[in-house]
């Protein structure tokens, strides 16, 4: 009997310590028809940004009822219905921080299509910075720019084009993605960048990805003329200024002196 007893004591344990580690539904992200869920761990563990199917600390998400905000988790043929809890239902949980990798902000990069996406936004931005770049430059050339050949224009817009594209090339090339996949591994943590990734891979972030160099593109046509505009104030702010320094600081004229009165006859 007491043998009997101790068994069933035993098993009721260990069924609180199981129900005590199924993890909390702590968030959702909806985009578009697709859900995401951020689940947290007993310790404290917060899992990257998860779909139906995917696994975390041994459960798999099985199924997500948007009405009750309940999410069903699988484990060892076990189905256990979690219902979405606030923050402060795992304030008290010990955070956690996981230095990131270089490798996860390498995998990041992969989903968001950088290179791509960075050499579109840099064609758009080139387009935009044309016609500023054609206006300055006949703004400086003065008068000489009236008297080019065809030849010569001809010649002076390759130039252009071609300081560019070098300009461009610095932007898009090798050494800074592979600066700026170090700097995301250095600011931020594993967290940050598994919730990234799977924003990225989401219909809506390979959106985002596809059309921001569009955006970026429309940005520039509105942006590009007001600081043109503003830039020609502040010059003639500037020489305004200047001007009144010159003024300032400039010795005084000499007094010309009275012409003597021509003596009458």
């Amino acid at each position: 009997m007491k043998l009997r007893l101790f068994l069933l004591a035993l098993a009721t344990s260990l069924a609180l310590r199981a129900a005590d580690a199924v993890p909390l539904f702590n968030a959702t992200l909806a985009i578009g028809h697709e859900s995401r869920f951020l689940l947290v761990s007993i310790a404290g563990k917060t899992s990257p940004w998860l779909k139906l199917g995917d696994t975390f600390e041994g459960y798999a998400l099985k199924a997500y009822d948007a009405k009750t905000s309940t999410l069903d988790l699988e484990s060892e043929g076990k189905v256990v219905r979690v219902t979405l809890v606030a923050d402060a239902a795992v304030a008290n949980a010990p955070a956690t921080s996981t230095p990131a990798t270089l490798a996860d902000a390498q995998e990041v990069f992969r989903i968001m299509r950088f290179d791509d996406m960075m050499k579109k936004m840099m064609d758009a931005q080139k387009k935009a910075m044309g016609p500023m770049m054609q206006q300055q430059m006949a703004q400086s050339m003065g008068r000489l720019g009236a008297n080019l050949s065809d030849e010569d224009k001809a010649a002076l817009a390759a130039i252009q084009s071609k300081m560019l594209d070098q300009t461009m090339s610095v932007v898009t090339g090798p050494e800074m993605r592979a600066a700026m996949e170090k700097i995301y591994s250095d600011v931020f943590t594993k967290e940050d960048l598994n919730s990234m990734a799977a924003f990225y891979g989401t219909p809506g972030g390979q959106a985002l990805v596809e059309k921001q160099p569009e955006v970026q593109q429309k940005m520039m046509a509105v942006m590009m003329p007001m600081i043109m505009q503003n830039q020609q104030a502040s010059q003639q702010q500037m020489r305004d200024f200047m001007a009144g320094l010159k003024a300032k600081y400039s010795p005084p004229a000499a007094a010309v002196p009275a012409p003597a009165p021509t003596p009458k006859p």
